[in-house]
């Protein structure tokens, strides 16, 4: 030490200063206040910093920077969404004196929970805001989209009642929140909380805090500033512990002659594929409540827990995987009925109780068996493969035995019970309702005769969307009902008309039933008409029938969740409601009924069958049908086909791959029809608005897709000429942009390109095919 230096004492009010800048952990010194926090997070490791998507960051920039480059939001943007780290931040602050304070990392841990429940409980102020901007969007009627004005101003008064679903589309691409970001049910910040059952960042049952973020194994960086370790944490909000792991591990063992080449995949892999179920299944077919969810607690049904993984596996293009499951899953079913050599025991049976887990009484995991099954029909039907179409055809027997010996029927409602009872109660409603879908939806795909009608369903509606997310049963409590306590068949004895009223409020679960329902009843109706062969019902039954879908129309405006966004995974329901209500409308006037062919896997069988169907008759009792059929093309293309084919297809549900080939092939027959008859025939001032409109339309798509850019300059928009010509041009073009956007998309599911393939082969059978070299200008 040089002579020249000395050491003077430290002031009071310097010495309390440096007292104040130290760490009470490890007795390090910072000059700034900032700089100790962000070190004291080193040892506590807290990230108030929290992104919708679920990753957490320890300082604002890592935030900031995070939401840029993986959510392409601007600095405004971003600030607005981390709004309430400052707040977070001085709940820190006055929260490090008291506990940190302290010597012994008992006391540091209690400071850690104080700051865990100041994060988990902050952001509820802002969702709760961006909740009532939702609803208040819904309930606000905005100025339509001008390019659909002129079509719609002179529907005399067809949607008088309330805004339709067609202009709330309109109204959602024109005025809707474009950054919206997909929140996935298990990071979303307003629901958060301290349930051991879920799945947080790090602090849940399920998860071992060693084994949450693997970056937590990696030493901190010497400075303990944290940058190098803020940049590369892996969170696995799924991931089991090693006893988790082995508790399923021995469930499958009693099984393990049926299936000797299958091995469960890694602890990771497990964890993925279950966080791609959640993600990608779960928002659209809400059956299994996910903020309960616990794998282990289906050790009893290991079917069920592979099924579950089989479709997360899909989810995440692990497709060989995912079939590896799926044959697992199957052969555990099929073991269960080989055991009793009796189908209808399906769920009341156990393992040989020789060489599997003891069950506690027959029937009950009843209800994990149905969901089982249920999980792998989906599985099945979504592929659309020869090689499992007779799996999906035997499953449909096995859900409708298994259905019946749930009950299908519930007593009169009761006032709210605990969350518990709720949950077990929901879930079992659910399920069934789920069931029935499954059977509806094969039917109505393949033309098949429902395997369990209406009548035979009598539950209560499912409740409010809020309610089932609910993370605590203080946020249930809180949340209340939403929905009317109205059976299936009390609701849709209204739509019928043969109800006191049909004024009741639906979940989108609900409202999604009941139009599977009143599908249902037109099919059967076409059934017992004098020529079951014939494309339309009498004039008369149409015209009864089709009040009935205005009903439906009609409770669907008025339920508070019903909205229309492509971005919000809760709200998917809600949207393939209005594309069944737009078939539903098609086969009042045009069934293709046996000309799908949909069951033969073979794009050329289903495009020759859909080239021999006949054609729909003129007149204005289609207006209905070509409205919706239009707009479900017109949705796409404004959004862009190529995006939504390349980006958001998952949003797309299989549905509305089947409602769009029904859309698809009514529109370019009833474009045929113009074309063939427009001379004798001329066309209304209705028909004339919706052919102008398919052409704009047409040519936005062509605009927007490469292989048919270089001919969208040659659909003019001045006046209709050459009208043969442009409907013909037209009748191939709708579906071509369609078989573009489903032929090239990235779903998981096989059966999404299947039609897009099938429409792509139809296309080129047309007359009018994009690949004829008469294709000549078209102009309107």
């Amino acid at each position: 030490m040089s002579q020249g230096m000395s050491f003077r004492p430290l002031s009071p009010a310097s010495a309390a200063r440096r007292e104040e800048l130290t760490c009470k952990i490890c007795s390090r010194t910072f000059n700034r206040h900032e700089h100790l926090q962000r070190h004291i997070r080193t040892h506590t490791k807290d990230k108030p910093y929290i992104c919708p998507c679920g990753r957490s960051f320890s300082r604002k920039d890592l935030l900031t920077r995070h939401e840029r480059l993986s959510h392409g939001l601007d600095g405004r943007q971003g600030a607005a969404r981390g709004s309430m780290s400052p707040a977070v931040d001085r709940t820190i602050t006055s929260t490090n004196a008291a506990s940190i304070g302290l010597s012994t990392m008992d006391h540091m841990s209690d400071h850690t929970d104080s700051i865990s429940h100041a994060i988990a409980h902050e952001p509820l102020t802002s969702t709760t805001i961006s909740q009532q901007s939702d609803t208040a969007f819904l309930g606000n009627t905005a100025v339509p989209y001008s390019f659909d004005n002129f079509l719609l101003s002179s529907t005399n008064g067809l949607f008088a009642d309330c805004d339709d679903p067609i202009s709330g589309f309109t109204r959602f691409l024109t005025h809707g929140d474009w950054s919206h970001d997909w929140e996935g049910l298990l990071v979303d910040p307003s629901i958060v909380s301290h349930d051991h059952n879920l799945p947080e960042h790090d602090t849940i049952q399920q998860i071992s805090p060693d084994s949450t973020d693997i970056s937590s194994r990696v030493p901190d960086d010497p400075s303990g500033d944290g940058d190098f370790h803020e940049l590369k944490p892996l969170s696995c909000p799924w991931l089991l512990n090693e006893s988790q792991y082995l508790q399923i591990t021995n469930a499958l063992a009693p099984f393990r002659q049926a299936m000797p080449h299958f091995r469960l995949p890694s602890r990771m892999a497990v964890a993925r594929y279950l966080l791609g179920y959640v993600e990608g299944f779960s928002d659209h077919h809400p059956f299994i409540h996910i903020p309960t969810l616990k794998l282990t607690s289906f050790v009893h049904t290991p079917e069920f827990i592979l099924a579950m993984l089989a479709i997360g596996a899909q989810y995440r293009y692990e497709t060989k995987t995912a079939r590896s499951l799926y044959q697992a899953s199957r052969s555990i079913v099929l073991e269960r009925l080989r055991t009793v050599n009796s189908v209808c025991d399906i769920n009341s049976i156990a393992p040989d109780q020789s060489s599997a887990t003891p069950s506690s009484g027959d029937g009950e995991h009843r209800l994990d068996r149905t969901r089982a099954l249920l999980l792998l029909a989906v599985y099945c039907f979504w592929h659309s493969s020869p090689d499992l179409s007779q799996d999906s055809h035997q499953y449909q027997s096995m859900i409708a035995d298994s259905l019946r010996r749930l009950g299908l029927s519930e007593g009169p409602h009761h006032d709210r019970t605990s969350w518990t009872q709720w949950i077990k109660l929901e879930t079992e409603r659910r399920t069934q309702f789920f069931g029935w879908y499954i059977l509806n939806f094969h039917a109505f795909t393949y033309d098949n005769p429902p395997l369990l009608l209406t009548r035979d369903v009598n539950l209560q509606l499912p409740s409010s969307c809020q309610e089932w997310v609910a993370r605590t049963e203080a946020a249930w409590i809180h949340v209340g009902t939403h929905a009317s306590t109205i059976n299936l068949k009390e609701a849709h004895e209204a739509h019928l008309g043969q109800g006191p009223s049909a004024k009741f409020v639906a979940s989108p679960m609900g409202n999604y039933i009941l139009i599977h329902a009143l599908i249902q009843r037109i099919y059967m109706m076409h059934q017992i008409s004098l020529d079951p062969q014939t494309q339309s019902l009498s004039m008369q039954t149409a015209q009864e029938l089709e009040p009935s879908l205005d009903r439906w129309r009609h409770t669907w405006c008025h339920s508070p969740e019903s909205k229309l966004d492509l971005y919000d995974s809760y709200s998917s329901l809600a949207f393939s409601a209005t594309a069944l209500l737009g078939v539903a409308y098609i086969r009042l006037y045009y069934n293709l009924g046996k000309w799908r062919n949909l069951q033969s896997g073979d794009p050329a069988i289903v495009a020759a069958g859909l080239y021999e169907a006949p054609l729909p008759t003129r007149g204005p009792h289609l207006i209905h049908a070509l409205l919706h059929s239009v707009h479900s093309l017109n949705i796409p293309v404004q959004a862009g086909t190529s995006y939504l084919s390349q980006f958001k297809s998952f949003g797309w549900s299989v549905d509305h791959a089947v409602c769009d080939l029904e859309c698809a092939i009514f529109l370019s027959k009833w474009l045929q029809v113009v074309a063939a008859s427009y001379e004798e025939q001329t066309l209304s001032e209705l028909e004339t608005r919706v052919v102008r409109w398919i052409i704009r339309v047409v040519r936005e798509a062509f605009m927007s897709q490469d292989e048919t850019i270089h001919i969208s300059h040659e659909i003019d928009d001045y006046r209709l000429e050459a009208l043969h010509r442009t409907a013909s041009f037209l009748s191939s073009a709708v579906v071509k942009v369609w078989a573009q956007m489903f032929k090239v998309c990235n779903s998981p599911w096989p059966m999404v390109r299947f039609i897009g393939q099938s429409l792509d082969r139809y296309a080129e059978l047309m007359p009018g095919s994009l690949k004829s070299p008469s294709t000549s200008r078209v102009t309107t």
